[in-house]
This record gives structure tokens, C-alpha cells and sequence, in this order.
């Protein structure tokens, strides 16, 4: 089973959405930033690189509050919450094509979302107090 992770942004009540831009099922799905645990990394070291890579950010893993596999099966998705430490955004567009900071009753009008994802911030995230 490989793994990946998922970097869970909270600032006043709203979390951070990336809408992906990477060909194929996913394509235009909006979702947290995500990305497989390369070879040797730490699932900490992993949501560094992701944030770093896709959107330009810095953050700093708090804790892990949540697992689930992806509805395709391939990976064990790890749920990190996070702390922003700068929002100096600079979009890799090859990952993202657009980005949003919403809230829980925004994320339901959204019609191109994983079930697991929704799932996360209706019933774990709404419970993280902003931490950034």
C-alpha cells in the first residue's frame, strides 16, 4: 500500500481547496494539497515538499488527525493538520488550477469533490480550531 498525504489549512474558519489541475480522474477535483510519501520521507517531511510544491507555501505539521484509503484504492491517505506560516502563494500551475479558502457549508455546493474529503471536514475538521 503506498502512501500519501492530505495538508488540512484552517485561517477563521475557513480551510485551504486546491482545484487539481494533473490529467485523469482527479482532474478538477477540489480537495486539499495532496501528494504520495516519496521513497525515505516522513509523512511530515511529505506535506512540507506538497505545500512547498504546489502552492509556494510554508506550514509546520501540528498532527496527524485522520487516515482513509482513496476511492481508487491505491493509496492510504494521512490527514495532517497544519499550521500556515506564510501565505506568499505561488500556484504550480502543472498541479493547481485554481485555489479557495471555504467553509464547511461552502464545500457542499461544490459538485466536483471526493466523498472522503467532504466527509473529513463535515464530521473531523469542523472540530480544529484555526491554527493559522
Amino acid at each position: 500500500m503506498k502512501d500519501a498525504v492530505a495538508v488540512v489549512i484552517k485561517r477563521k474558519g475557513k480551510f485551504l481547496l486546491i482545484k487539481r489541475a494533473k490529467k485523469g480522474a482527479a482532474e478538477d477535483y477540489w480537495c486539499p494539497i495532496t501528494g504520495a510519501v516519496e521513497e525515505g520521507e516522513t509523512q511530515e517531511e511529505a506535506v512540507l515538499r506538497e505545500a512547498q510544491e504546489e502552492m509556494g507555501i510554508g506550514v509546520e505539521p501540528i498532527r496527524k488527525v485522520w487516515e482513509c484509503f482513496t476511492e481508487d484504492s491505491d493509496y492510504r491517505l494521512h490527514w495532517w493538520y497544519v499550521q500556515l506560516l506564510n501565505d506568499d502563494v505561488r500556484v504550480d500551475p502543472v498541479e493547481v488550477k485554481d485555489y479557495r479558502w471555504v467553509d464547511v457549508s461552502e464545500m457542499k455546493a461544490i459538485d466536483k469533490m471526493f466523498k472522503a474529503d467532504l466527509w473529513f471536514f463535515k464530521e473531523i475538521a469542523k472540530d480544529l480550531e484555526d491554527a493559522g
